[in-house]
């Protein structure tokens, strides 16, 4: 019988207790071993040149080196797949979103309260990201170099539209973002619409850090929020996320407490792409991101049923071509695009610069 390999650990933490309440954690799954524990940013980093480990639990506020700086030097150095694992509040919600662009594979919120009482809240969620991040490519990990939007551009009003673009994304998502919402420009003739797998605590903080650098207003969907022209709206999580629409009010976003809401529970794409679909029709744009899973195969099954048009990241790009993969072998994938080239074929589509054929209507 063959032995499967275990996925050997680094955990990196300033917390001699936390140290070992991780250790235990990720030790508790039979596909992982911890081979080392480091207190700080510099001996992680020699623990990384030494061990090369298979994946790297980091912190953000280390001594000596900080978590940031010390994924940077990976990354350059020598790739490994990083988890971050940091407690949150709003400084360290943007800390956080700046390690996925930096080359962050995943990411895991400290418990609240009693570490020791309450650590089982995360141990499914570490290990998860354990496990995924293990299948990461690095090389697909290059930092995202991210520049302010220019302060003459005034972010546009927020005007109707009868045009949406709705984009999907889960591992590797928030960094995927970061090439593609800042580079879509400020008179962009329809609304956006971003379902994101990510913790709920941490989405205020990628809508904070992508309005930073875009000209179009980005924000969290809010419930009987108006779908419009010139903002950028990202799905809470714990919530369905629908589409309605109304004779008198238009299009609006429609937000319902989902009954088994648990801390990791991600907003699904599916959902709001399949209201959206027969609401625009031929102008819906539907874009699936890397990501594990099959999540927004329907949603762009239904937006090209009614004759929009859809668009996957390619796998050259994709850090984990998963949900890519799923939408394409599904058949329901009219381009396939390479991240740097996914903003430009964007706004191509919805200024009426990319013929859709009819062969797409299939209602």
């Amino acid at each position: 019988m063959t032995k499967t390999k275990k996925i050997r650990v680094l955990v990196v933490d300033d917390s001699a207790f936390m140290r070992k309440m991780l250790t235990k954690a990720i030790e508790s799954d039979p596909q992982c071993k911890v081979i080392k524990t480091a207190k700080d940013g510099v001996e992680a980093l020699r623990a990384v040149e030494k061990l090369r480990p298979d994946v790297v639990t980091l912190d953000i506020e280390l001594p000596e080196i900080d978590g940031l700086t010390c994924l940077g030097y990976i990354m350059e150095k020598f790739p490994t797949p990083v988890v971050m694992v940091t407690g949150f509040s709003e400084f360290l919600g943007e800390e956080t979103i700046k390690a996925l662009e930096y080359g962050a594979a995943g990411f895991v919120r400290k418990p609240k309260g009693s570490i020791s009482g309450n650590m089982g809240e995360i141990e499914q969620e570490l290990i998860s990201q354990i496990k995924l991040a293990s299948q990461v490519d690095v090389n697909k990990l290059t930092p995202v170099t991210v520049k302010k939007a220019k302060e003459k551009v005034q972010k546009p009003v927020a005007t109707s539209t009868n045009r949406i673009v709705a984009i999907a994304g889960s591992s590797g998502g928030p960094r995927a973002l970061s090439r593609i919402i800042p580079r879509l420009p400020a008179d962009l003739p329809a609304a956006v619409l971003v379902v994101q797998h990510i913790p709920a605590e941490f989405i205020p903080s990628l809508a904070k850090r992508l309005d930073w650098e875009s000209e179009l207003n980005v924000k969290v969907a809010e419930d009987s929020e108006p779908v419009q022209q010139g903002r950028v709206l990202i799905a809470p999580s714990g919530f369905h996320c629908r589409i309605a629409s109304s004779r008198d009010n238009g299009e609006a976003i429609e937000l319902v407490p989902h009954a088994k809401e648990k801390n990791f529970h991600y907003a699904v794409a599916d959902e709001p792409m399949i209201s959206l679909a027969p609401i625009y029709g031929r102008s819906a744009v539907g874009v699936v991101l890397t990501g594990m899973g099959n999540d927004g195969t329907e949603g762009l099954r239904a937006i090209r049923k009614y004759g929009g048009y859809t668009i996957a990241e390619h796998e050259s790009s994709a850090v984990v071509y998963g949900m890519p993969k799923a939408a394409v072998q599904a058949g329901v994938v009219d381009k396939i695009v390479p991240l740097e080239r996914i903003a430009d074929e964007i706004a191509k589509t919805v200024s009426g610069k990319v013929e859709i054929s009819n062969e797409n209507i299939r209602v």
